[in-house]
């Protein structure tokens, strides 16, 4: 995420210092290179989680078992489900970063506008938005990977 804010924030910052010879529509540049700097992030976020499904459904149960710990010991992904660790800061400063980004990009559009152009890469801007919107929201749809569970007991 820290390549993505340096990234959008240094090219817009070099378009905005030579914005009178610049054509302002390429501000949508940025824009949707956020929208795919995203696509990375939830892809790295997925592998991240799934790794933790497999350690809460095959490792530590095995661990539990036969691990000889003791009844109170908390393992890690019963850890990670207690409200003290957790924190949805990052992602909100990722989506509002991009939303930024996109609104530029948007507003960008009318100076000067043209009607085709400007359309047809509006709507494309929106339709990468949207598709970002619900990359964003699809873990909750890919099922136990994305729960908070109890750590299986093999006993």
């Amino acid at each position: 995420m820290g390549f993505k804010i340096a990234f959008i924030s240094t090219a817009i910052g070099l378009m905005a210092k030579n914005i009178e010879t610049l054509d302002k529509a390429l501000f949508v540049i940025p824009a949707f290179a956020a929208i795919c700097l995203d696509f990375i992030i939830y892809s790295y976020s997925f592998s991240i989680k799934r790794i933790g499904c497999y350690t809460r459904d095959y490792i530590e149960p095995a661990l539990k078992k036969h691990g000889k710990m003791p009844e109170e010991f908390t393992l890690w992904q019963n850890f990670l489900t207690e409200p003290k660790t957790r924190q949805n800061l990052a992602v909100y400063g990722n989506i509002g970063f991009t939303l930024l980004t996109v609104a530029v990009g948007i507003i960008s559009l009318f100076y000067p506008f043209r009607p085709i152009l400007s359309v047809a890469i509006l709507i494309t801007l929106i339709a990468f938005s949207i598709m970002d919107f619900f990359a964003y929201r699809s873990p909750a749809k890919l099922g136990k990977i994305w729960k908070d569970q109890e750590v299986k007991n093999y006993d």
